[in-house]
């Protein structure tokens, strides 16, 4: 299992492997979102991850505020794709439209982007009609991925299931894009996933961590270090002071990442829980990995 960790900086990953250099993450990047420090992954700090994989950006564009319009950004990404693709490990299709009838319509993109040697990986937008048989009669690409992208019901085990086990089935790999939740993941034969979660939770003081002294299916707990002292506690979270299981937790954070729980309200805290965190979703990717074996199901390293 490969959990993508989306819009990270080089400053994150290089303090990761300076502090952790056993493991390497997978980075996912959007083209719309490059900044000054993409030579560095793409050249001088590729050793330091795993896998690197390039989004086109629509969803970003289609913000309110955003700087360009997808008209704009297509003919970029696209050169950019097709000058630069020896840099990724997989590039995905420009997928302009979500909603349920979409696939006719990204179908254009993909095809004009496969016409400039760009293998993209195409992206279904409805879980419950034929598009997953309209990708196979096409016959998957070189790389075999085939992403699950925006859909009403899609985290819904019931509802995603059926369409995930036939592109498995077919030899696809599946990419879950915007999710890596274990609840869902570790039930399917899902092979890669992003997520932007590790970035966002250190800005609300929060970082993960997969309890082992736990029972329940999830042993993930969300520990939450205020900036202020009378800071509100996010739903779902335990402030630290009041966390059971701190001790065992400040002893996974120094045995790890020779943090002490002072270098999580310190002055580099929020860069210091977002370390946490990317550690947190390396370990997740053996985690949901070794139940999916358990359930016969065979993937990619």
């Amino acid at each position: 299992m490969r959990i993508y960790q989306s819009s990270m900086t080089i400053r994150h990953l290089r303090e990761f492997a300076k502090r952790y250099p056993n493991v390497k993450p997978n980075v996912l990047l959007s083209y719309a979102l490059l900044a000054n420090d993409l030579p560095h992954f793409t050249g001088t700090d590729r050793a330091l991850l795993r896998s690197l994989i390039l989004d086109s950006g629509v969803f970003s564009v289609q913000k309110p505020g955003a700087k360009q319009t997808p008209d704009d950004l297509f003919p970029k990404f696209k050169t950019f794709a097709q000058y630069n693709s020896a840099a990724w490990d997989l590039i995905f299709n420009f997928d302009l439209h979500f909603g349920l009838d979409s696939y006719d319509k990204n179908l254009e993109y993909q095809i004009d982007l496969e016409q400039a040697g760009i293998p993209v990986v195409p992206v279904i937008h409805n879980i419950y009609n034929d598009d997953a048989d309209k990708i196979l009669a096409r016959g998957l690409p070189v790389h075999k991925t085939v992403a699950i992208g925006q859909c009403d019901g899609r985290t819904i085990l019931k509802n995603v299931e059926p369409v995930v086990k036939k592109l498995y089935e077919a030899g696809a790999n599946i990419h879950f894009f915007g999710s890596s939740e274990y609840r869902l993941m570790a039930k399917l034969p899902v092979w890669s996933c992003d997520s932007s979660s590790w970035a966002k939770y250190p800005s609300l003081g929060v970082v993960l961590f997969w309890n082992p002294k736990h029972s329940r299916f999830d042993m993930t707990d969300k520990i939450h270090f205020p900036k202020l002292q009378e800071g509100k506690t996010p739903s779902g979270c335990v402030y630290y002071r009041d966390y059971d299981y701190l001790r065992d937790f400040e002893e996974y954070l120094g045995s790890n990442l020779s943090f002490t729980l002072d270098d999580m309200i310190g002055e580099e805290a929020d860069l210091n829980r977002a370390v946490v965190n990317m550690l947190y979703y390396c370990q997740l990717e053996e985690k949901i990995a070794e139940h999916q074996r358990s359930l016969g199901f065979v993937l990619p390293d």
